[in-house]
């Protein structure tokens, strides 16, 4: 299934059979399956003909549009109206507040842990006061996270975690950065990028496995659009979105290679984050996967603990180990780095 990444003004688009056809400058760049489209990502408000939009609703393919700096503009679907197969097993859990609970203090759990993971990684090449505290302090608060008896304790404790980490990441960010021209503002909007494409990325499978988006187990609905993808996201944010970020940065002065260059950092970075999702991890259930593979499994696995097809959900959390580094290195096919807890 493809993708189709939408980001030049001036693009046309061809229906032609059943294969779209993008075109750019008159020069055709896209020639797709319709049935082969997963979604469109449309970035910058490109504008789509009625016939396309027409095209888009009957083949149900989903549609995130976002600003130019990534930030969240709507969707061409209405999430709400999804019949989701097991709308009512969602509907019993969030009346269950003690399972609730169970699966919302395991993903918090899961967070931090991902979180130190990652610094501990990337603390391999440099390391200074703000990352040691922030690897000390992560590790306080799991050790710690018994003690938090309410959904509401559990808000702070990824509050008080995501203080210290993010003041880690900036330095680490800091560090790698070896284009000067690389701003602030442009690190926010490969962040807020690489955390839209994973929230939309699990919201399809969240439609597919069929689970309501809008019944979420720990991020609140009147505050996040499609909160149980952001629940998800949690597990998947440090492992993916920000160790994909600093390899990003860190290889931004040397991307160009040779051969055909992208013309934008947005173009290079989308083609990085497309590689991301193919590298391997080791998963305990289901061995060698793909990114894209655990994302599903997941979801799988939150559903069977709805069925009762597993005594409780288990999250994601990846083990460390030192001696390997192809988790902050996704350009070469390499054996795992990390494998997940058991």
């Amino acid at each position: 299934m493809t993708t189709i990444y939408l980001m030049t003004p001036g693009a046309t688009f061809k229906v032609h059979g059943n294969y779209l056809k993008v075109y750019e400058e008159q020069e055709q760049r896209i020639c797709v399956p319709i049935r082969n489209i997963s979604q469109f990502i449309n970035i910058g408000n490109i504008h789509l003909p009625k016939e396309l939009i027409k095209i888009i609703k009957l083949s149900e393919i989903p549609v995130l549009y976002l600003t130019e700096s990534s930030e969240y503009m709507g969707r061409l679907e209405n999430p709400e109206q999804v019949q989701a197969k097991y709308l009512t097993y969602q509907q019993r859990r969030a009346r269950d507040v003690e399972a609730n609970y169970a699966t919302a203090g395991s993903m918090v759990w899961a967070r931090i842990h991902n979180q130190h993971t990652c610094l501990q990684i990337w603390t391999q090449y440099y390391a200074d006061y703000t990352t040691e505290r922030a690897l000390n302090y992560l590790t306080l608060l799991m050790d710690n996270l018994p003690l938090a008896p309410s959904l509401n304790d559990l808000h702070e404790f990824v509050e008080e975690a995501d203080k210290f980490y993010y003041n880690a990441i900036t330095s680490l960010l800091s560090f790698h950065n070896h284009c000067p021209r690389t701003t602030v503002k442009q690190f926010n909007t490969l962040f807020n990028l690489g955390n839209q494409l994973l929230h939309q990325y699990i919201y399809t499978h969240l439609i597919t496995a069929g689970l309501h988006p809008n019944y979420p187990i720990f991020h609140n609905g009147a505050d996040y659009e499609l909160p149980l993808a952001w629940d998800f996201v949690a597990e998947f944010q440090a492992p993916i979105v920000h160790d994909l970020v600093l390899n990003f940065v860190r290889n931004l002065p040397s991307l160009n290679g040779n051969g055909k260059k992208p013309r934008t950092v947005m173009q290079k970075f989308l083609q990085s984050w497309e590689g991301k999702l193919k590298t391997f991890v080791l998963h305990p259930l289901a061995g060698e996967v793909s990114y894209r593979q655990c994302i599903q499994l997941q979801v799988q696995e939150y559903v069977a603990s709805l069925l009762g097809g597993v005594e409780y959900y288990r999250p994601l959390a990846f083990k460390f180990h030192p001696n390997h580094s192809s988790f902050a290195n996704n350009t070469q096919t390499q054996k795992p780095a990390l494998t997940l807890v058991k």
